[in-house]
């Protein structure tokens, strides 16, 4: 049977995975489309957020065009003027990575007949952006002359770079250096280098990003793992066939049996790997999800009340600045291992990202977590550091009910962690819900 429909089917797949090839190769892109009728927030920046800025920035729909006019005047030293077109609003933002090919259609007209236009896409990350903070987006640009320029403007997603003057402002560290385009929030369009004083005007008609809906690569993986499905249906139909036979080989039974509990055990090891932080040996995001997940299934009873921590490590910047990654990171595989040894069985530890760490108490309301809190700021603060450091930390509390969203609890915490750094840090706050009738939430 399997003999006689096998060259059938192997030509039709064969068929089939050149077809796929060629679609790949010609079609199968994704396009987004900006433009006057699209609607996303826009709003205008100009140099009068800077000392002596006096150019005044102002954008309106024309047609099917938006219309950036700029009067450019002596004052601060760099005059310009930029609109913003606001894709997702901070924390959220479009996964552009996938993206290889920007089309600009954009006009310029001016003192100068040729000047030059700066393109720009912000990328929000936790790990150096803030909500309230526009400039904290990671900025990567594009400077061109659209009167040197063919319309449209065509160039790969290659040609960005973050921009200098940014990276010099947030001194990041080296693996948040490069460009970044997985959770875009904004793309902005404004003047150049060197504005001259007078009117300026930049009209944008369309703004494209295009790539391909499924890599090349990925494609191919794709067509690659198909086949190995394939395969192995074929092999696993065979296998049935010959059933058996197998049973009269018991050593060939044992074998594979040995061989299914390896491939068992190692995959367990693999998830188990995938859901630890490698250097601090807590959870990590997907960990904690994961345990949540878990907690979840047996019922709301078994987790809320549930207090959320946020620890962030004070002046850690200072410590990798001036002690050295290496020593940075003993501090936080250090406070991993303290805060483990203070906290209950059912707690969670995870760590959030850079120096914080989000601890999560079941059955526990705020002002229990508050005592559990202020004994793990006092440890740090008493503990023996590497390098003869004095390490402290600032704790933000939440308390999160049954049926509210856990991002909310999250965002308190995070709100009450930011309250304890402007308090001056080495604190507790405890984010408090309003009381009925009341409008406000409380930070104490």
């Amino acid at each position: 049977m399997l003999q006689r429909y096998r060259n059938p089917v192997l030509l039709a797949l064969l068929a089939a995975t050149l077809l796929a090839l060629v679609w790949n190769e010609f079609g199968m892109r994704s396009v987004l489309v900006v433009d006057a009728d699209s609607n996303y927030p826009l709003s205008t920046f100009d140099d009068r957020r800077e000392a002596n800025g006096k150019s005044v920035a102002s954008l309106r729909r024309e047609g099917h065009e938006l219309v950036l006019d700029c009067m450019a005047n002596a004052g601060y030293e760099y005059p310009y003027c930029e609109m913003a077109i606001q894709l997702k609003a901070p924390p959220a933002g479009l996964d552009l990575s996938g993206y290889d090919t920007v089309r600009l259609w954009v006009r310029y007209e001016g003192p100068q007949t040729q000047q030059q236009v700066r393109f720009y896409v912000r990328n929000f990350d936790p790990a150096y952006s803030r909500i309230a903070d526009e400039m904290s987006l990671k900025t990567h640009e594009v400077v061109f002359d659209p009167a040197r320029s063919a319309t449209p403007l065509e160039f790969g997603m290659s040609k960005f770079s973050v921009a200098s003057w940014w990276i010099s402002e947030r001194n990041l560290p080296i693996e948040h250096a490069g460009v970044d385009f997985s959770h875009v929030s904004a793309i902005e369009v404004g003047t150049g280098n060197n504005v001259p004083v007078g009117r300026h005007r930049i009209s944008v008609e369309r703004i494209e990003f295009s790539g391909k809906l499924i890599s090349k690569a990925s494609f191919r993986l794709f067509v690659l793992a198909a086949w190995m499905v394939g395969i192995f249906g074929f092999v696993m139909a065979a296998g049935l066939a010959t059933r058996r036979q197998l049973r009269e080989s018991k050593r060939s039974q044992l074998s594979l049996q040995r061989i299914n509990l390896a491939l068992r055990l190692r995959t367990q090891d693999y998830a188990q790997r995938a859901a630890i932080d490698p250097l601090t040996g807590v959870l990590n995001r997907q960990g904690l999800g994961d345990k949540l997940h878990q907690l979840s299934k047996e019922g709301d009873q078994h987790l809320f009340p549930l207090s959320l921590v946020f620890i962030d490590i004070d002046y850690f910047k200072r410590i990798n600045d001036q002690h050295g990654h290496a020593v940075g990171d003993s501090v936080l595989k250090e406070l991993a291992t303290l805060t483990a040894s203070q906290i209950q069985r059912d707690d969670l530890l995870a760590r959030w990202g850079g120096e914080e760490f989000l601890l999560l108490c079941p059955l526990t309301r705020s002002h229990d977590a508050r005592i559990i809190a202020e004994r793990l700021r006092a440890a740090i603060a008493a503990n023996r550091w590497p390098a003869g450091l004095r390490v402290t930390s600032s704790f933000g509390i939440a308390e999160s009910m049954a049926g509210e969203d856990l991002s909310e609890g999250i965002r308190r915490a995070d709100e009450a962690m930011y309250q304890a750094k402007r308090n001056g840090r080495d604190r507790v706050e405890v984010h408090m819900l309003p009381a009925a009738g009341k409008a406000e939430e409380m930070v104490v």
